[in-house]
C-alpha cells in the first residue's frame, strides 16, 4: 500500500512539474521523509523510463506556449508601431491604397531573403490590392549595412525598388565600388547618394528599423508582418499568399 501511495504521489508530482503548474511548488514544499523521497525518485525514474514520450510532450507543450506568448507580444508591438511600419513614405511596392500591407524585414546578404524576392514579385503581380513595405535590417555584417545605406539613398531619388532588385540579384561583393556601379546602371545621381549617406539621416533610419524589429521579435531574416500578424522566417510564395488570404478573411469578421 505504501508503494502504491508513493507511486501516485510521485506521478502526480511529476505531472504537475512537467506542466509547469504552480501547484507543483505546493507538492514540492510538502514534508517527506528521506525514505519517501528516495522511493518517489525511483518511481519517477521508472515511470519516465517506461514512458519517455511524457518528457517530449511536456517540452512540446512548453514550446507551443512560448510561441503563443511570443505571438501575442509581437501583435502588441506591431500595433504600437503600425504607423511607422506602414507609413506612406516608406520604401514599398504595390498599391498604396491596398487592403493588406506586408512588411518584410530583410538583409541583402541573406540567402533566404534573395529567395523571397521572386515570391514577392509574383505575389504583387497577381494581387492588385497589395502593398509590400521593405525594412532593411542589416544583421549579417558590415557589407549588409553598406548595401542598406545605398538602397535607402536610392529611395530618396525614387528608385528604391529598382535598386533593391539589382542588389538582391547581384552575385558579387557589396563594396562601395560595386554599389556605385549598380547605381550608375540605374542612372542614379551617385554623388547625391553619397551626400545623403554621409548626412547620418539614413543611418538613423536603419537604427530605428533594427530597434522596432527587435521589439517585435525579429531575430533573423527574412521576417514578415502580414497585416498585424508576425511571421518569422522564409515562407515561400504559397505561404505568403495564404497569409494574405487569411488576413483578408480576418478583416471581414
Amino acid at each position: 500500500m505504501m508503494r502504491f501511495t508513493l507511486r501516485k504521489t510521485a506521478l502526480a508530482f511529476t505531472a504537475l512539474t512537467l506542466m509547469g503548474s504552480g501547484a507543483a511548488w505546493a507538492a514540492e514544499d510538502a514534508v517527506f521523509t528521506d525514505a519517501q523521497k528516495d522511493a518517489m525518485g525511483a518511481v519517477i525514474k521508472d515511470y519516465l523510463m517506461e514512458n519517455p514520450n511524457v518528457i517530449f510532450e511536456a517540452i512540446e507543450a512548453q514550446r507551443a506556449q512560448q510561441e503563443a506568448d511570443a505571438k501575442k507580444q509581437a501583435e502588441v508591438k506591431i500595433l504600437e508601431h503600425i504607423d511607422y511600419l506602414t507609413r506612406a513614405d516608406a520604401p514599398s511596392v504595390g498599391n498604396p491604397n491596398a487592403d493588406v500591407t506586408v512588411v518584410e524585414f530583410f538583409d541583402y546578404n541573406c540567402g533566404y531573403c534573395k529567395r523571397a524576392l521572386p515570391d514577392i514579385q509574383a505575389t504583387i503581380k497577381d494581387d492588385e490590392n497589395l502593398r509590400v513595405v521593405f525594412k532593411e535590417m542589416p544583421i549579417l555584417g558590415p557589407t549588409s549595412k553598406t548595401a542598406a545605406l545605398w538602397a535607402l539613398a536610392a529611395h530618396k531619388q525614387g528608385k528604391y525598388f529598382d535598386y533593391h532588385v539589382a542588389l538582391m540579384e547581384h552575385r558579387g561583393p557589396k563594396e562601395e565600388a560595386e554599389l556605385e556601379k549598380l547605381a550608375k546602371g540605374l542612372e542614379l545621381d551617385v554623388e547625391k547618394m553619397k551626400e545623403d549617406i554621409a548626412s547620418g539621416e539614413i543611418e538613423k533610419e536603419l537604427d530605428k528599423v533594427t530597434e522596432v524589429g527587435r521589439e517585435i521579435g525579429v531575430s533573423g531574416t527574412p521576417a514578415f508582418i502580414v497585416g498585424k500578424t508576425f511571421i518569422p522566417g522564409y515562407v515561400g510564395e504559397d505561404g505568403l499568399k495564404d497569409a494574405i488570404k487569411a488576413e483578408r478573411e480576418k478583416n471581414k469578421e
